[in-house]
């Protein structure tokens, strides 16, 4: 069961993801996933899958997708939402 931290939506305001909490998931190092505004969900099996940008204002992430190796660079701008399994 995963359980969400945060939300970004709230009354059609959309706030930037904050960085700190994404390195709080970091700090843990337990599976957690990234949720984007295009619907798109990142999982996250532990810290050596995602980085920051310099400025942190977006995370790369790597994934395996058909037994290939892929990253994506997500701006923080476009992060609605990041679960940690309960």
């Amino acid at each position: 069961m995963w359980t969400e931290l945060l939300i970004l939506e709230q009354n059609s305001i959309v706030s930037p993801m904050d960085a700190s909490l994404i390195e709080g998931l970091i700090e843990k190092n337990k599976p957690f996933r990234i949720e984007t505004a295009s619907g798109r969900i990142f999982e996250v099996p532990h810290r050596d899958f995602i980085a920051f940008s310099t400025r942190k204002t977006s995370v790369i992430i790597t994934y395996d997708e058909h037994g290939k190796e892929h990253f994506a660079i997500v701006p923080l701008l476009t992060v609605t939402a990041a679960m940690t399994q309960a």
